[in-house]
């Protein structure tokens, strides 16, 4: 473990800093003479779901090993974010996780946690322009892109349960949603969704009518579930004339509920994929109405970060099981990815209740 200072021996224990609720400045001293490490856990936001569960699940594995914990949320503002870490670099914390709000507005202060001698995980999101970022734990992003794809084009019977090609020939008309533009992370979904959709594109058997195809038209500023529901309702006007809406690409839930809840008028539900598997959409997915979603255990991801974040404090070389696909403009960074899995209203019992992650009274 790297020395510290004594400014941290100062400031050592568990903070539980929530967005809204508490800043730097209002970090609690920890008790003097607590010499266990410490680890700093910087999270995106407490709107979305998944980042409260994934901050749960990281924090409570960390304390269940004897670490101490220094968790914050940012209320997604990059310069919050910023301040965050620094105050947890000043309070000697011996390594960071870091789900970034923006992973290109993180260079300046992580520079001074290399020169601290503090280890950085990347946490989901590939944080990019630096070279401090040492490990980067996710899940397999461009596979959930194309579980995406492939389970629009089911969906509308494209193709079948195996994936292969019906013969239909359409054309379905959809619209294209993309994550946030800051988020690397979504870059990577769009194109895994578009490996298997652009065919179907180029052929017509797949048509945009608002010809919005590219990725900066459909992106969606912070995953923001309103900027969504505004932008589909902006796209109804050849829907509400008789053109059906056949499906909607959504790489994301709350964009995905939006979306529904947007084409309520219409009258039908077009074919809408998801991702995260939060309750909302479960439910939905459940009752018929969100075609998909894209199930990530995040029970496993905070292990795997969990056993980087132990094994760089003992000393050793943390597990991973890619060293090519992430280069975030600096370096290629090493990786430990996880398998992602679809979920439908067939499997959504099996895949979700039976693993644990929810029990059936969740989902009711």
């Amino acid at each position: 473990m790297r020395a510290r200072t004594m400014a941290a021996l100062l400031g050592a224990g568990v903070l539980v800093l929530t967005a809204g609720c508490a800043g730097p400045q209002d970090a609690d001293p920890q008790d003097a003479g607590d010499d266990k490490p410490l680890v700093g856990v910087a999270m995106p936001s407490v709107e979305l779901e998944r980042w409260v569960t994934d901050g749960d699940n990281v924090s409570a594995q960390l304390t269940s090993l004897g670490y101490d914990v220094d968790m914050r949320y940012a209320e997604d503002d990059p310069a919050t974010q910023v301040e965050q870490l620094q105050a947890m670099i000043d309070a000697g914390a011996d390594a960071l996780v870091v789900a970034s709000v923006d992973g290109t507005a993180l260079s300046g202060v992580l520079a001074d946690a290399a020169a601290a001698d503090i280890p950085v995980i990347a946490y989901d999101r590939l944080i990019s322009g630096t070279d401090a970022v040492d490990y980067y734990a996710s899940f397999d992003n461009f596979r959930v892109g194309v579980l995406q794809g492939t389970a629009l084009l089911r969906g509308l019977g494209v193709v079948d349960a195996t994936g292969r090609p019906t013969g239909a020939a359409g054309p379905f008309a959809v619209e294209l949603f993309a994550g946030s533009p800051d988020d690397n992370n979504a870059t990577v979904f769009w194109d895994g969704a578009m490996s298997v959709l652009r065919p179907y594109l180029d052929s017509g058997v797949l048509t945009v009518p608002s010809g919005q195809v590219q990725r900066e038209q459909g992106a969606t500023q912070g995953w923001s579930a309103d900027l969504a529901g505004e932008r589909m309702a902006s796209l109804l006007g050849p829907y509400r004339g008789g053109l059906r809406l056949d499906g909607v690409l959504s790489p994301y839930d709350g964009i995905s509920q939006a979306v529904i809840a947007a084409t309520a008028e219409l009258g039908y539900v077009p074919v809408v994929t998801g991702q995260d598997a939060e309750v909302d959409a479960v439910r939905s997915v459940a009752a018929g109405e969100q075609y998909a979603t894209v199930y990530k255990d995040t029970r496993q991801l905070a292990e795997v970060t969990v056993q980087m974040v132990e094994a760089l404090l003992d000393g050793g070389e943390p597990e991973v099981n890619d060293t090519t696909s992430y280069d975030n403009g600096v370096k290629v960074v090493p990786a430990y990815l996880l398998a992602p899995q679809e979920v439908t209203k067939d499997s959504y019992s099996k895949v979700l209740v039976d693993s644990g992650y929810y029990t059936a009274e969740e989902l009711r």
